[in-house]
């Protein structure tokens, strides 16, 4: 079934929320030209995207995500990742493992693509993602966040996100509790926050 596409329903109740209980998000959100979150409405074109990103720059991984692109065509096509040879991800600058997960969740994206996502939990969308080879909670979480349009999510694995609010902080490193503690306050819109912060790191709009 097709995953939300768009701007998510509750954005601006989200920004709204936020400039209320934190002025220093507020700051950043009046600060940050729009657009906002938008989902794709395509999970597995969400997932690919989120593995080329990886344990990479957004920089790098835009750049790469292109070249992707161009390999299939020019728009997101799971069929020639199926087929994707290790000489082909060599030309477009994608790692070996990442090139077996991409084409692990292409050889099942119409099975990916049927699931009724918005209808599952939280745990039921974890329980589906994780035992697929070479996708961890960082990729899970970039799924939720852009592809199910999940208003309450707080990737605590994200490095830019844990930067951003130890600037806010004035302190480094936090442990992972007071990273926890920090966005109690941005709950039930912990995505829209997150967002924003990822604008003030980043000159681009992150999108997977």
């Amino acid at each position: 079934m097709p995953t939300p596409k768009g701007t998510p329903f509750w954005w601006e109740d989200a920004k709204q929320h936020l400039r209320h209980v934190d002025p220093e998000i507020g700051r950043i959100i009046d600060c940050v030209e729009e657009p906002s979150l938008i989902g794709e409405g395509d999970i597995v074109r969400t997932i690919c995207n989120a593995v080329v990103g990886q344990q990479i720059s957004a920089i790098a991984a835009d750049a790469i995500w292109k070249r992707l692109l161009d390999y299939c065509g020019g728009t997101f096509d799971p069929e020639p990742i199926r087929k994707i040879t290790e000489d082909d991800l060599k030309q477009i600058g994608i790692s070996r493992s990442k090139g077996r997960t991409l084409a692990g969740v292409a050889a099942i994206s119409e099975r990916l693509q049927d699931i009724e996502w918005s209808k599952m939990s939280s745990e039921e969308v974890v329980g589906e993602l994780l035992p697929l080879w070479g996708i961890g909670p960082w990729t899970i979480n970039m799924v939720r966040i852009f592809s199910l349009l999940d208003p309450d999510i707080l990737p605590v694995n994200d490095i830019g996100v844990v930067r951003c609010i130890e600037a806010i902080e004035g302190r480094a490193p936090l442990e992972l509790e007071e990273i926890e503690l920090r966005a109690e306050i941005w709950k039930p819109y912990r995505t829209c926050a997150v967002w924003y912060l990822w604008r003030q790191h980043d000159e681009s709009p992150v999108q997977y």
